[in-house]
């Protein structure tokens, strides 16, 4: 595997990173996550878009056209995955997003409003609302979640709320999508944000591809987080058939330190 700034290779397989929080000089940075995932011989795919146009921006500085992206898959509602969108219509091209349709709902972190304006952009984009657990994007990339809560301690910040049925509720972002490159040797799992627990999710593509992880990349949500629960993570992760490890956006300094591999 080659991997420089934000662009990484593994066999036939080019994943750029588009929008990350650390991304270096002459690339911009933000608060947010995009991925370009180019796999050879199948339909180009863009995994959020990040918070405004960064991702656009890095995309011409790495030489990416963001007119050959077939389909793009929004792993959550917040604003820092989602936010992007608005600007891809600027390209004149009506692409497909995969989401779930509690992405749409509005979404808080405390009293600060953290969803996007889908109303102002519902007539640019084809909407394919995904209803199972697993569904296949091209011949070797699928989107699977909400991953399975199986304990308390990777459940989602209290502060995290929805407005569902006129009513503000806890969110447990049952809308959660993470993209899964399936290979001959293993697969590559891709996070957003990892709000059901990094854990979690890995446990439910190891379920659900019964292969090796090659690579999991992506925010992992840590960056609030104890030392006590990193370590945790950490210990748990580090125990599971995972060979490579690229904690981004908000994994947090701490979790990155102590998993990048």
């Amino acid at each position: 595997m080659q991997n420089n700034s934000s662009s990484i290779t593994l066999g036939s397989t080019n994943l750029t990173i588009l929008c990350d929080d650390t991304l270096q000089p002459p690339l911009h940075s933000e608060h947010g996550f995009s991925l370009l995932v180019e796999k050879a011989g199948e339909p180009t795919v863009l995994f959020d878009t990040g918070t405004s146009d960064v991702f656009m921006k890095n995309a011409s500085t790495t030489g990416k056209n963001l007119t050959k992206v077939e389909y793009i898959v929004i792993s959550h509602g917040h604003y820092d995955h989602a936010g992007g969108l608005k600007y891809l219509t600027s390209l004149g091209k009506k692409f497909n997003v995969y989401l779930r349709q509690d992405a749409f709902l509005p979404k808080y972190s405390g009293d600060r409003f953290t969803g996007i304006g889908w109303e102002a952009i519902k007539d640019w984009f084809e909407f394919v609302i995904v209803k199972d657990k697993l569904i296949k994007i091209t011949n070797s990339i699928y989107a699977f979640g909400p991953a399975r809560m199986r304990s308390k301690f990777e459940e989602p910040d209290s502060n995290f709320q929805i407005i569902k049925n006129n009513e503000m509720v806890r969110d447990f972002f049952e809308e959660e999508l993470n993209l899964v490159i399936d290979e001959d040797d293993g697969i590559v799992l891709i996070t957003g944000c990892a709000h059901r627990g990094i854990i979690n999710i890995v446990l439910d593509a190891l379920e659900l591809f019964d292969k090796k992880i090659k690579l999991l990349i992506g925010g992992f949500h840590l960056y609030k987080s104890s030392e006590e629960k990193v370590d945790k993570v950490v210990s748990i992760l580090k125990r599971l058939p995972i060979e490579q490890i690229i904690p981004l956006h908000c994994s947090g300094e701490l979790a990155r330190m102590k998993l990048e591999l």
